[in-house]
């Protein structure tokens, strides 16, 4: 009887090489998404500024070099998303910016959510209904429904940006911003629009807790001797601000303070556009007495 043949010993498995990626595609990978960041923060400061701008300006202030503050500007230039002036040789934002906010606008959610409600606040209030996003934390009209109802319309073109601390849109938007915001836009001098314009710093301020408390705010004879607007919030995600959706018309049709059914009419329609944008803080507080 034979006996059976040794069993060969397993070879030991050799732990596989970590497989380095090479430093070029890293590097590459790394400065693209680093390249994006820069592009953003310099049109972020460019839009800020509101003014053309130098490249030594512009590197101060985001503490980069400025050979790498003028590649990029090279490149955004090339794509239109600057321009420079040939005088000055400062930098702007470029028209392309502003075909893109377009765009963008025409696809933003609440806007189209809104139209209809725009449309129904004018033919029930009779007034011409407007809407407002914030943009930089100051408010920006996206959408307006001119009152066809009146033989006098007061409309409000979109683009316009009503000021921060005299304007209803302006100071509801205010209302909902970071306290080092709100001390930051009201810091320098406020212009009066009329004799009736809130310019008191400590008056604005003291005003936005019961903005945020009523859920409405009104401006009458602020931006125009004669008009009033009155406007409320619209949330999205909770308690973030996506909006503001208001009537504007003469002191007679809109008094002050506003008609309780004009407040109650927007705050029923601001309640069901942020009900769609996945908020219920109308709810939330209204069942805390706020």
């Amino acid at each position: 009887m034979t006996s059976p043949p040794p069993k060969s010993k397993p070879k030991p498995v050799k732990p596989a090489k970590a497989v380095k990626a090479s430093t070029g595609s890293v590097t590459r990978k790394s400065n693209s998404v680093e390249a994006i960041k820069v592009a953003i923060r310099m049109l972020n400061e460019m839009a800020l500024a509101r003014r053309a701008m130098r490249i030594t300006e512009l590197a101060d202030k985001m503490g980069e070099t400025k050979p790498r503050i003028h590649r990029h500007l090279a490149t955004l230039k090339e794509m239109g998303l600057v321009e420079q002036e040939q005088a000055t040789e400062r930098y702007r934002l470029g028209w392309r910016l502003f075909q893109l906010g377009e765009a963008a606008g025409a696809q933003f959610d609440l806007r189209y959510r809104a139209e209809p409600y725009l449309i129904k606040l004018r033919d029930e209030l009779r007034q011409t209904a407007v809407l407002a996003i914030p943009i930089n934390d100051q408010p920006m009209v996206i959408a307006t429904a001119d009152n066809i109802h009146a033989r006098i319309c007061i409309s409000v073109k979109p683009g316009n940006r009503p000021l921060p601390h005299c304007s209803a849109f302006g100071r509801l938007t205010l209302a909902y911003s970071s306290a080092e915001t709100q001390h930051l836009l009201l810091s320098g001098a406020l212009p009066a629009e009329t004799e009736d314009s809130l310019v008191d710093r400590q008056r604005v301020l003291d005003r936005l807790p019961l903005i945020r408390q009523r859920l409405y705010d009104y401006a009458a004879g602020e931006m125009m001797v004669g008009i009033n607007t009155v406007v409320v919030p619209i949330f999205r995600d909770d308690d973030v601000l996506a909006g503001a959706i208001g009537i504007v018309g003469s002191v007679q049709e809109i008094p002050s303070p506003p008609h309780p059914a004009q407040i109650a009419l927007l705050q029923t329609y601001a309640q069901e556009l942020s009900i769609q944008l996945n908020s219920h803080a109308y709810e939330r507080m209204r069942r805390q007495g706020v």
